[in-house]
């Protein structure tokens, strides 16, 4: 059973919605149809978005859906000359930006920025969507004193690692990183490392998003008293440990905010990529149990998997 908490108020978007006038130029949404977290992370812009009242702002998004139709819809948007569009997803980003040269663009869901290229980009603003590194170690100093830690993660996200690593370090750990080119290379990659770790990080790519090698991952987790741990939510879903996360509304609020800054001011953020001042934890029970982990019943989780 899981339980969740609430982090939007979907009847105050609908009402807002329901009295907001067209406008024919602003700062628009571009999506893409049919992925959950994508809807929520709009309705956390379009929430604060009017309460920043931000100048012409149109709360009905362009969706993409992958066909033709794409083309236009975009054609359509670039031909109301937006001074702004928040972006959810990387596609979408790359979409608008090759549509519209000249845009401002915020984007959201993301994971690696700087793996998609975006962060080269002068006229765009990112949202971080991983989980803050200070969050996940005062959650893992419930369980460990342990400061040695492995990134263990797929080849292709290689280029955000050694910022989150230098992040990691801040907070005390030991961060190393451990490289995995394909599924096959798991369990090598893991036995090289069960010996010089107590808390394994796993990050959201495609060694993780394939359900036998998250198993097999938590299963040697366990087996070798190591910690699985991330900073998403959805891998503690799969079997990890804890992660601390952020939300897909607090990342559409967040983008708002920042959208308002840079139409007040025609300047980018200081941060290219900049974190939501909202975050959680999340916590796997049954992985807690495989463990023998003690959870401390005054310790505070947002999301908990039984």
């Amino acid at each position: 059973m899981r339980k969740r908490a609430v982090f939007t108020a979907l009847g105050l978007v609908g009402a807002l919605l329901a009295g907001a006038p067209a406008r024919a130029a602003g700062v628009f949404i571009v999506s893409h149809k049919g992925v959950e977290p994508f809807d929520s992370a709009k309705a956390g812009f379009i929430q604060m978005a009017y309460g920043a009242q931000l100048p012409g702002f149109n709360a009905k998004s362009v969706d993409l859906d992958g066909s033709a139709a794409d083309d236009a819809a975009l054609s359509a948007l670039a031909a109301q000359n937006p001074s702004l569009v928040f972006t959810v997803g990387s596609q979408a980003a790359k979409r608008v930006r090759k549509a519209m040269p000249d845009v401002w663009i915020v984007y959201g869901m993301v994971y690696y920025p700087e793996v998609e290229g975006l962060t080269q980009d002068a006229k765009m603003a990112g949202i971080s969507s991983l989980g803050s590194t200070k969050a996940l170690a005062g959650a893992v100093r419930i369980f460990t004193k342990s400061k040695a830690l492995t990134v263990l993660h797929a080849q292709a996200e290689s280029a955000a690692v050694t910022a989150i690593q230098d992040r990691l370090r801040v907070e005390g750990f030991d961060a190393q990183e451990r490289t995995v080119a394909t599924a096959a290379d798991l369990p090598a990659a893991f036995n090289a490392v069960k010996d010089q770790c107590k808390i394994v990080l796993l990050l959201p790519d495609g060694i993780t998003s394939n359900p036998d090698s998250m198993r097999f991952l938590i299963s040697q987790c366990v087996e070798a008293g190591i910690l699985p741990v991330s900073l998403a939510e959805p891998l503690v879903a799969s079997g990890a440990l804890l992660a601390s996360f952020v939300s897909p509304e607090a990342v559409g609020g967040q983008a708002a905010r920042i959208a308002a800054e840079i139409l007040k001011t025609g300047q980018p953020p200081a941060d290219k990529v900049s974190s939501p001042t909202e975050s959680g934890l999340a916590l796997n029970k049954s992985t807690a149990q495989a463990l023998k982990a003690q959870v401390p019943k005054n310790s505070r989780w947002e999301v908990t998997y039984e």
